[in-house]
């Protein structure tokens, strides 16, 4: 008998159940072998202010204090690298450029809108006819996610919070206000069911019969390549297309690179595909000097949106002892740590409004009652 249990081991799950440890008893379940298999596990993380709409850039800014206050004392290693990241555009994005750099002045000031030449200084194995102008962040940074995830999960094991891999669970009951989890292993049983599967967090509504959020899992490509022509600096920003058509970054002395590609798919542990490979090829020998032959490597993960592409956290209407925390989209890993504190205040009946106080968020704005 549990107070918490948490459906889902990625960053989502494992920071929430992290918070609420000291708190609550919390066990997490994960129905793969390895912990933060799925969309934890393959993301080019970075941590990015000028990425998404306003609502998420607030909570990504919001969670800077966790990034900026953990250096490991034996390794030295920081949660964050400074890299930065060029929005990229051409003669026919300038418009885009401009608007994003006014949309995002609204709320930070560490960006930069440069001309042709300053972009080439900065990453000069662009082509100099594609590009015109961009906007650099320069406080954008590299997230070293296994010291993140490390960081959660050895508080969370600290204050004796459970962790149980491979595990299939067959059936959800709910009575007397208790919840009651028949799987193959064990049964388990427990006061709260936090939903923070990823893109299965529609799957287990249906199963524990909440309703569903309309949870929209989309494919995106990676793909690494090692220049022939081009001697590559591993300091680089990372650079995206204004429109998000695609993006590319150095690391290791090759180039990862995505086609930015959302195809809607059903929750599966997905694979690259050719075709989206083929695309993000064009794109990068459109729009840089590159030249490569072959693939090095590719992969896919899963990013799961709703329409409004916010984040989804509250209790569900229909079933109060049921939590969502869902629909992080690509910014669950820069968004998790604020996502985290917020959930935990929810659950522990803590006033919200210090979030709005402290970082002009508005928790409704993230709540699931705006999609009923």
């Amino acid at each position: 008998m549990y107070d918490v249990v948490v459906i889902g081991s990625g960053i989502a799950g494992i920071s929430l159940a992290s918070e609420l440890s000291p708190y609550l008893s919390v066990c997490v379940v994960e129905k793969e072998k390895l912990v933060s298999y799925h969309s934890t596990g393959r993301s080019m993380a970075f941590y990015i202010e000028s990425y998404g709409n306003e609502t998420v850039r607030k909570l990504v800014t919001a969670s800077k204090n966790f990034f900026n206050s953990f250096e490991d004392p034996q390794s030295k290693r920081k949660l964050l690298s400074k890299r930065g990241v060029l929005h990229i555009g051409n003669k026919a994005q300038t418009r885009n450029i401009n608007n994003l750099y006014d949309n995002l002045c609204k709320i930070n000031s560490n960006f930069d809108l440069l001309n042709k030449s300053q972009t080439l200084n900065l990453l000069p194995c662009l082509k100099d006819e594609y590009v015109e102008s961009s906007i650099y962040d320069y406080e954008a940074s590299e997230i070293d996610v296994n010291l993140m995830y490390d960081i959660y999960m050895k508080k969370l094991k600290k204050n004796n919070g459970v962790i149980i891999k491979e595990i299939k669970i067959n059936n959800f009951f709910f009575k007397a206000n208790t919840w009651e989890l028949f799987s193959d292993k064990e049964t388990i049983r427990s006061k709260l069911l936090v939903n923070a599967a990823g893109a299965w967090c529609d799957e287990v509504a249906t199963k524990t019969k909440a309703k569903k959020i309309n949870l929209v899992p989309k494919k995106r490509t990676v793909f690494s390549f090692k220049p022939k022509n081009i001697q590559l600096q591993n300091d680089w920003p990372l650079a995206v297309d204004v429109e998000e058509k695609f993006y590319f970054k150095v690391e290791n002395d090759s180039v990862l690179a995505s086609p930015a590609d959302e195809t809607p798919v059903i929750p599966q542990d997905v694979q690259a595909d050719e075709l989206d490979i083929a695309r993000g090829i064009e794109r990068i020998n459109n729009s840089t000097k590159f030249q490569f032959k072959s693939i090095t490597n590719k992969w896919a993960g899963l990013r799961s949106f709703v329409k409004d592409k916010t984040p989804v956290i509250g209790f569900d209407k229909k079933i109060n002892s049921f939590y969502w925390l869902a629909g992080q989209g690509g910014y669950g890993i820069e968004a998790a740590p604020i996502l985290a504190q917020i959930a935990a205040y929810d659950i522990l009946g803590k006033d919200l409004f210090y979030f709005k106080k402290k970082y002009n968020i508005d928790v409704n704005l993230i709540n699931i009652s705006r999609l009923n």
